[in-house]
């Protein structure tokens, strides 16, 4: 809601807004933008003749949601959906690496001098924060968890990956693939497929042209060290350039192709769009090197959510530090555990060592938490359980040494004050 309240006022809108318990980053970076928000809900917020958006998390029974629904209430994507006809747009959804892949695509256009506006769901200080303010198209991370992007068109379709990654939804994943397919049906001038093996049905859904990672599009990483990754990329009638990232991502040459392909269908010039692929440095709890503490790198990223993401990470680390080990933090999201629970102990197997902590947001979905308490066992990676935040960073100390990278793996928002706790070696 932070970067769509900020982007809105950009494009013309009178914008205010409440929460209740909001999250200090995108709270301080709206502060920051200059629109501050009460911290209460409350049905004397609804001005006449404004129009009320809400998340699909919002409180149905709240007395202001009732009272917005009694007026007309849109659900946030019917926001989105109208800010992205209000000039020419890429949508970027995907299980994985949609942010990573809307902030690269923002990159791409800044560089070509297209002066982008981007809706995000990370930080990107490089371009701004959670939102980039630009008078021409808008890029935006588009979320597929509820269906709801069913009714967004864009001229540029952008799907990373789609797996059945919020199984504590009431949608399957056949569903996600009809809606997410819906959604590429939407796109007016050309739909940018990842490697998935749901892409070939997603195709054929599509009214525009289709260019898919592995066949019309392509990349390869030609070197790999800690000071970024070197991407060899392709598209059709033999368009070709170099980028060099300078931030870790996962899946490098795919989501690098996705994001220049996704310039490039906007027109742009296809060496300015590689080379902006390397102006970002930083995305905020994406792989986020946050630095060393003696001698060790310590990474902080949010991929734990599904146990492929959590793959990927490891796996990313490994390349990108041949010479130390991986160690892994993990803080499971409880509600996923009987679900994925056998399948995160395969994951984190890619980990040379695994600090286990207890599952987190139990007490909120407490119907839905029963899970088996040994599901990390056929984990082939040593695991040293921890109970709490402190531990890990005692823990921490003892388990790496110089030239170890430590990645701290969880979905909660309160990785990131871990992840400095352990790059300080104090915790507060």
């Amino acid at each position: 809601m932070a970067p769509l309240a900020v982007v809105a006022r950009h494009l013309g809108a009178e914008v205010t807004g409440c929460d209740r318990a909001p999250a200090d980053e995108p709270a301080e970076w709206l502060l920051a933008q200059g629109l501050g928000f009460a911290r209460s809900h409350g049905a004397e917020h609804l001005e006449a003749g404004a129009t009320a958006v809400a998340t699909s998390v919002a409180d149905g029974s709240d007395p202001e949601v009732v009272a917005a629904r009694a007026q007309g209430l849109w659900h946030r994507t019917d926001l989105l959906a109208h800010v992205l006809r209000q000039q020419p747009s890429v949508g970027v959804t995907g299980s994985h690496g949609k942010g990573t892949v809307a902030a690269l695509t923002t990159a791409a256009l800044a560089a070509a001098g297209f002066d982008p506006s981007a809706l995000l769901g990370l930080a990107a200080p490089e371009l701004g924060g959670f939102a980039r303010l630009g008078s021409g198209p808008v890029v935006a991370e588009v979320d597929d968890s509820d269906n709801s992007l069913a009714r967004v068109d864009t001229d540029v379709s952008v799907v990373t990956a789609l797996d059945d990654d919020h199984p504590h939804l009431d949608v399957t994943l056949e569903q996600k693939v009809q809606g997410v397919g819906e959604y590429v049906g939407r796109a007016s001038r050309r739909v940018l497929l990842g490697d998935s093996p749901r892409a070939a049905r997603l195709s054929s859904y599509a009214h525009a042209e289709v260019w898919r990672y592995g066949h019309e599009l392509s990349g390869r990483v030609v070197d790999r060290s800690r000071a970024g990754t070197v991407v060899r990329l392709r598209a059709p009638d033999g368009v070709q350039a170099e980028a060099r990232l300078r931030t870790i991502v996962v899946r490098a040459e795919m989501n690098a192709a996705l994001a220049w392909a996704a310039a490039l269908s906007l027109g742009a010039d296809p060496e300015a769009a590689a080379t902006g692929l390397g102006d970002l440095t930083t995305l905020t709890r994406r792989m986020q090197l946050l630095g060393e503490h003696e001698g060790v790198a310590v990474v902080d990223d949010m991929g734990a959510k599904h146990p492929a993401a959590i793959r990927g990470a490891l796996d990313t680390l490994r390349r990108h530090y041949p010479a130390g080990r991986v160690v892994a933090v993990f803080e499971p999201f409880g509600l996923f555990l009987p679900r994925w629970g056998n399948r995160y102990a395969r994951a984190l197997s890619g980990a040379d060592e695994v600090l286990l902590l207890p599952p987190f947001g139990l007490a909120d979905y407490a119907s839905g938490s029963s899970h088996d308490p040994d599901w990390y066992l056929p984990c082939r990676a040593p695991v040293r359980q921890v109970a709490d935040h402190a531990a890990v960073v005692a823990e921490a100390r003892k388990v790496t040494r110089p030239g170890d990278v430590l990645v701290v793996l969880t979905h909660r928002g309160a990785s990131r004050h871990l992840a400095r706790s352990v790059l300080t070696g104090e915790h507060a």
